[in-house]
């Protein structure tokens, strides 16, 4: 019976390893995660924002236009 107890630790113990292999796994797939949310809220505001600039762009490129009309 001594060595059957010797096995079952054994086992037990490479159950702990791959627990803690899993648990620790699942953190960083965790923090992936998050980093990609993080990642495209940046993306998103960013979009917004050249969208916004577009909008001052095609303005500013008219006003140079009728400037230029007017100068040249």
């Amino acid at each position: 019976m001594f060595p059957d107890k010797s096995f079952q630790s054994r086992i037990e113990e490479a159950d702990k390893v791959f627990v803690s292999d899993l648990e620790k796994l699942k953190a960083v797939q965790t923090d992936i995660c998050n980093r990609m949310t993080g990642n495209k809220s940046q993306i998103q505001k960013l979009n917004e924002e050249n969208e916004g600039m577009e909008s001052m762009k095609f303005q500013a490129e008219k006003q140079i236009a009728e400037i230029g009309r007017i100068v040249g």
